[in-house]
């Protein structure tokens, strides 16, 4: 809807709601005058038709003109006292040039009781004011002509507001996971410089060669996604691959990988980052510590409305109640995330035991993710 349909529609509105007003105020004079005045005549019509003509119709062809002093100088919070004060003195004018007009109408061109006869034509501006009760209109009237789009400006105002503050919001949140998401890579690139340095030490250059290169195309992919807050699941499995390359560099045969992931989960947008922290976490602390062969068990499924993803080791285990544990970074990284984005709507569990490997558990739901994804 145009600026200008929107304008002719809310004076329409108005002049409606004036004319069921002045109605309203026919029918309550008129009981007022028939339960409290003996032998009152009842002319409700005869009122009515007045107060359309001296009020209602004079207000209809000064609306353009009320709106515009409206526009033109809006009262807001700031500056509210001078604007009350101008918009008073503007109702003072059109008020007096109102009953002006209607005084000379009157006198000239209608028929006069005896007792107003002798008066002047400006003399009877006081009658129609005060003693019709004209200026009590006239206050009414351009107060709720002010008041409508006044209520338009404190509208938009709060509109704005909220959206700075929504804007504001969003940043802080942005800014707090690229914070979160910073201390991932130089995490993971102290961890794979230190198996690179173990090869050296070996002599095994050609490998330390080879980990050089898929922690160059690693941190090349991250970087390429790193505006981005969300990715398709399918690009976070492709960076996990490269680094679990690395991993069994370090591990050989002693580690064991099952990828379960349905493939109707692969386009479902999920934060970024957030399997790396959660698989390395598995091997460092449950697989690296376990004497003998272990198993790394990545699952994504669907589950109802949400993405189950698991990420499940045989590692040494460990008691996420006990008064001794104390989070690492990846896992305090994907817990703050994870809440920085989807608040409550969301699931993230730690379930593990000594001896018998920990499972990650995290259900995220699939509509909130691909909205943001979009």
């Amino acid at each position: 809807m145009s600026e200008t349909a929107k304008n002719y529609r809310q004076l329409m509105v108005i002049l409606l709601c004036l004319a069921i007003g002045l109605g309203c105020y026919v029918a309550l004079s008129q009981l007022s005058g028939i339960f409290t005045i003996h032998n009152y005549q009842p002319n409700p019509v005869g009122q009515f038709t007045y107060l359309m003509i001296k009020v209602w119709l004079p207000w209809a062809i000064l609306s353009p003109l009320v709106l515009y002093f409206a526009k033109r100088y809006p009262i807001t919070p700031e500056n509210w006292l001078p604007m009350v004060g101008v918009h008073f003195f503007i109702l003072m004018i059109l008020s007096l040039l109102q009953t002006f007009v209607i005084s000379y109408h009157y006198h000239f061109f209608e028929t006069m009781s005896e007792s107003m006869v002798g008066y002047q034509p400006w003399q009877h501006i006081g009658h129609f004011l005060f003693g019709d009760n004209l200026f009590l209109f006239h206050f009414i009237i351009y107060t709720l002509f002010v008041a409508s789009q006044n209520l338009s400006n404190f509208y938009n105002f709060a509109e704005e507001k909220e959206l700075e503050s929504e804007t504001l919001k969003r940043q802080l949140v942005e800014s707090k996971l690229l914070a979160l998401r910073m201390q991932i890579n130089p995490h993971f690139l102290f961890n794979t410089l230190n198996i690179i340095s173990v090869l050296v030490l070996k002599e095994k250059k050609q490998q330390a060669a080879t980990l050089l290169e898929k922690l160059s195309a690693f941190f090349r992919q991250t970087l390429e996604e790193s505006e981005a807050q969300w990715v398709p699941l399918k690009s976070e499995i492709e960076i996990l691959d490269q680094y679990l390359f690395i991993e069994r560099a370090r591990f050989g045969e002693r580690l064991k990988i099952i990828m379960d992931i349905d493939d109707n989960v692969l386009a479902i947008s999920v934060p970024s980052m957030i399997l790396q922290p959660l698989v390395e976490n598995a091997i460092s602390h449950g697989l690296g510590e376990k004497t003998g062969p272990g198993t790394l068990t990545l699952r994504c499924k669907m589950a109802g409305g949400y993405l189950l993803i698991q990420v499940i080791d045989d590692g040494v285990g460990c008691d996420f109640t006990g008064k001794d544990y104390n989070p690492g970074i990846g896992i305090e990284n994907v817990r703050q995330r994870l809440i920085q984005l989807y608040d409550n709507d969301h699931l993230f569990t730690l379930n593990g035991e000594f001896g018998r490997g920990v499972t990650v558990t995290i259900k995220l739901p699939i509509k909130q993710s691909n909205e943001h994804q979009r």
